[in-house]
């Protein structure tokens, strides 16, 4: 199966050399979500990821109450990163490792839970790619719209619940990255970012982008 991905088309003129990364945040997550906690949602959990993964002959592990809420996750990067007062245009959420609750719209509540109640959406995948492109539809989607303030978010944690039968690659720890991207204020130099980070397992690129910009 292949996917494509549709970027809306940007008008003459749209790419501004004054666009760049306003404000960045990142956080890590070393304890388990609330969330995990909750029985009931434990419960409930199990049992989704019992039916999605029956047909492949696998099962969820038992319930252990770790595992991150991307919501939680992306709601503390939020605060962090996007002062009250401040509009957001566009906010979009990126990760590859499932989250702790798959059933929630999470881009959704986030839009309203950012200021400025935000076009959101989420980019997720498997290989490792979903917050490049995630960046790359920001950038379009600004253009094309004449966006302000666009925020994006990079959650991953290092856990899966199921084995998935094959080897695969998962983050060393629960972190997060939020990159508020816009034109500057007054005084201010936007950092340029490069939308073909390297692809790493995890936030890594991500993490050492939003260093670079709380050190300047």
């Amino acid at each position: 199966m292949s996917v494509r991905t549709l970027l809306p088309p940007a008008p003459p003129g749209a790419p501004s050399s004054r666009w760049g990364v306003r404000r960045a945040a990142r956080l890590a997550f070393p304890e388990p979500s609330a969330l995990a906690a909750d029985p009931v949602h434990a419960a409930r959990l199990h049992r989704y990821l019992s039916d999605l993964l029956a047909p492949y002959g696998l099962a969820p592990a038992e319930p252990d109450a770790t595992g991150q809420s991307y919501g939680e996750m992306a709601e503390a990067l939020i605060r962090a990163v996007v002062p009250a007062g401040e509009q957001v245009d566009l906010l979009v959420l990126a990760h590859s490792v499932p989250d702790l609750t798959p059933g929630r719209a999470t881009a959704c509540r986030l839009g309203h839970v950012c200021p400025g109640g935000p076009l959101s959406f989420a980019v997720t995948d498997q290989d490792g790619t979903a917050a490049s492109t995630a960046l790359r539809l920001l950038t379009a989607y600004a253009d094309s719209a004449g966006l302000r303030r666009a925020l994006l978010l990079v959650v991953e944690q290092d856990r899966l619940p199921y084995d998935p039968g094959v080897p695969v690659a998962l983050p060393a720890a629960s972190r997060g990255v939020a990159l508020l991207f816009g034109d500057p204020l007054p005084g201010e130099h936007p950092l340029p970012a490069d939308p073909c980070a390297t692809v790493r397992p995890g936030t890594d690129p991500w993490w050492e982008l939003a260093g670079l910009v709380a050190d300047r």
